[in-house]
């Protein structure tokens, strides 16, 4: 008996130590998922969108800190909308002024985040929408389990951006790519997507390389180097 009770113990120990991993790897796996599933619908809405109503330079964007409501009310009706919330701050949406986090733990708190334009979709996923028409850009936050948190750019919070303008993209891409015009990453827009940093440009790593290593490693890696810790 005392021998069986050995074992038992052992075996709680090591699942103990183990288990914490193995539950975030699962999670990580399915954050994963889900931002490649939602960077699929959000390139398919938009190119329907720039099809319907011409390239978002057409768009009358709105200028930075005023109520972004153009895109989003482009994009919105191609995709699947369970709540749209405008440009209110609402307490049933994670990505609104100062109430998300940055990977090194920082408070976010911007004005400009109440003027911008929040959708939730059928699966949960939340959506804010931000334009600066000065320089034909806008870009979109998503949330990928809305309130359930952490709610931290670069662990379930993730951007894409468009930049438009006469040299400008013509598709919607995950930040952290070097040049908006290429599909070329860079390790300049890596640097922020680590847990000393503020984790703006998590979403093409995560997308490409289909990890969330920079969570363990990320001094270790890069975009000409190791693209995961077990490299």
């Amino acid at each position: 008996m005392a021998e069986v009770l050995i074992t038992l113990a052992i075996i709680g120990v090591v699942a103990a130590m183990t288990m914490p991993t193995l539950i975030q790897k699962h999670q990580e796996k399915a954050t994963v998922t889900k931002l490649k599933k939602v960077y699929s619908v959000l390139s398919q809405a938009f190119l329907l969108a720039c099809n319907e109503y011409g390239k978002p330079d057409s768009w009358e964007l709105a200028k930075l800190g005023e109520p972004s409501v153009n895109a989003a009310s482009k994009m919105k009706q191609f995709l699947k909308v369970a709540d749209d919330c405008g440009v209110n701050d609402s307490e049933n949406y994670s990505i609104r002024g100062g109430h998300f986090y940055t990977l090194n733990g920082r408070i976010y708190e911007s004005i400009h985040y109440n003027n911008n334009y929040k959708l939730k979709l059928t699966d949960g996923t939340e959506l804010s929408f931000r334009e600066n028409g000065d320089i034909s850009v806008f870009s979109i936050m998503v949330d990928t389990n809305g309130l359930k948190g952490p709610n931290t750019f670069g662990k379930d919070i993730f951007g894409f951006l468009y930049q438009g303008g006469s040299n400008g993209d013509t598709t919607l891409k995950p930040r952290g790519l070097s040049v908006l015009s290429e599909s070329n990453p860079s390790d300049n827009d890596f640097y922020s997507c680590n847990p000393k940093q503020e984790g703006w440009n998590c979403a093409a790593w995560v997308i490409y390389n289909e990890n969330m290593d920079y969570l363990r490693c990320a001094d270790e890696l890069s975009w000409n180097g190791k693209h995961k810790c077990s490299d």
